[in-house]
């Protein structure tokens, strides 16, 4: 049995009283299960599988292809607040598009993970939250940890640049302070991570 965590990005009805999740995580990259009777069984019994929600999950590994059978399962954090803004759900599902599109499965994503889940740790804050990150900075993070974890990022040009790109990866992992730099460089920043993901033909 594996143990592992994930991140809900898309769910859809799997025949009767299934659904079929798909999501991030850690240690396998793009994940797909079926979890049975989740339709119809309570809470107590089965956490309620739904979008951006972290689950704990237990499956076998003996499956031939890339979808496996949840076998338990227990939720771990839920980003409900995120339906209380519409652009910061908007935000999470292009987030999320993203990643399922672009993500391997079986392929270990630990830093893009844990900054999604800073990112949706983010969206989900109230609006008087000191420090909170815009949507544009919730983007450049998520597009960032991406890159770099899967070694798209171009070589940095400076000590100085490359510390900055660091240290923006380390915010997004530890959900920690942003790099100071001016409002509009996050714009230009996400300009050309924008044009760098079209230039590695990522799908949006």
């Amino acid at each position: 049995m594996i143990s592992t965590q994930i991140i809900v990005l898309a769910k859809k009805p799997y025949r009767e009283n299934a659904l079929l999740l798909s999501g991030l995580s850690p240690d396998f990259g793009r994940l797909n299960l079926v979890a049975n009777s989740a339709m119809k069984l309570s809470e107590k019994k089965f956490p309620i599988a739904d979008l951006f929600r972290e689950l704990e999950v237990e499956f076998n590994e003996d499956n031939a292809n890339d979808l496996f059978t949840a076998r338990q399962m227990e939720l771990a954090t839920a980003f409900d607040a995120l339906a209380n803004n519409p652009k910061h759900f908007q935000l999470a599902g292009r987030i999320g598009s993203f990643l399922l599109k672009n993500a391997v499965p079986a392929v270990p994503q630990p830093l893009t993970y844990d900054a999604l889940r800073g990112v949706l740790s983010q969206l989900s804050a109230p609006e008087d939250t000191l420090g909170r990150w815009t949507m544009e900075q919730c983007a450049v993070v998520i597009r960032t940890t991406y890159l770099y974890e899967s070694g798209l990022l171009p070589t940095p040009k400076s000590e100085k640049e490359s510390d900055f790109l660091e240290n923006l990866v380390a915010a997004g992992v530890e959900n920690s302070p942003l790099p100071i730099c001016k409002a509009t460089y996050w714009r230009t920043l996400n300009n050309w991570l924008l044009a760098l993901c079209e230039f590695h033909r990522l799908q949006k």
